[in-house]
């Protein structure tokens, strides 16, 4: 069994799968999982034409991608005990397997040691830690922020960031366009401050409650933030000024003397204040961080 599942995911995104493919497959240790998550080019088609030996996941029906919906049934399809995670515009090096495999230790996860906007989703972790945390969130959609929160959860779980060189990552060049043609909100600035904001609501009532979030109580602060982005279509200044969220009520009560005990319960709600003067670029943003 190999050591690595490199997992990609295709949406429209044929011609870029077509150049990456080619030089991962045959490297050693290393297996391979394409989602072909509705795509109109038939990227499962083609792999399987062309790379037989490659898994592939057929997802039929959808009109719009969700990345993180693609890469968990990618996940599903692995058998390798450590899963890498590459966007089918990253092109990975003919020795990445011979530079990285070697080196993969439990209890850490894996990034290149210099990011781009392109490459900044790009991580290996072990099958263990990411079942651990749950995958990706799929409440996220559009573009942006799915691959921050399972940063986040996998260190909250305790699991060290190691990196391998950024040499061993390329990119395709292509248009923003191509970028955000199978999300329902074209701005991927307005879309990445909508899951950024989730994500951080999303982390502190983790924190505050001491466990993860089921999925009603994901989708829930989601709705809230997401109501956002009708707006946010016509221009970021019109964006709501706050956001409130509910936290579980507090109930106590005071010991019994010489009356009946008195209760009280406390409402609790979690405010957030949204301040948009200047959506800057997301590749300015990231390359800060």
């Amino acid at each position: 069994m190999a050591k690595l599942c490199y997992i990609t995911t295709c949406m429209g995104r044929l011609a870029h799968l077509q150049q990456t493919m080619p030089r991962i497959v045959g490297q050693p240790d290393v297996d391979c999982v394409v989602v072909d998550y509705a795509c109109p080019e038939g990227a499962g088609g083609w792999v399987a034409a062309h790379h037989p030996k490659v898994s592939v996941v057929r997802v039929e029906g959808e009109t719009h991608f969700n990345a993180s919906r693609a890469r968990n049934l990618g996940a599903k399809a692995a058998d390798a005990p450590w899963l890498g995670f590459f966007d089918a515009d990253v092109l990975l090096s003919p020795d990445f397997a011979n530079t990285v495999v070697p080196g993969l230790a439990p209890g850490h996860f894996y990034r290149a040691d210099r990011l781009s906007a392109q490459t900044w989703g790009s991580i290996i972790c072990h099958r263990d830690d990411f079942q651990a945390v749950s995958g990706y969130d799929e409440t996220y959609v559009g573009w942006g922020g799915e691959d921050d929160d399972l940063f986040a959860l996998l260190r909250l779980a305790g699991r060290r960031q190691a990196a391998f060189p950024a040499r061993l990552l390329g990119e395709i060049a292509h248009s923003e366009e191509e970028r955000v043609r199978r999300f329902v909100l074209k701005d991927r600035r307005v879309q990445n401050r909508i899951n950024q904001l989730y994500h951080s609501i999303k982390i502190d009532l983790m924190l505050l409650q001491s466990r993860p979030l089921p999925e009603a109580e994901r989708k829930a602060p989601y709705q809230e933030v997401a109501r956002m982005a009708t707006l946010a279509s016509q221009g970021a200044s019109v964006l709501p000024s706050t956001v409130q969220v509910g936290l579980p009520d507090l109930g106590f009560g005071s010991p019994p003397v010489t009356r009946p005990t008195q209760r009280a319960r406390v409402q609790r709600r979690l405010t957030y204040t949204v301040t948009v003067d200047d959506l800057p670029k997301v590749n300015d943003q990231r390359a800060k961080s």
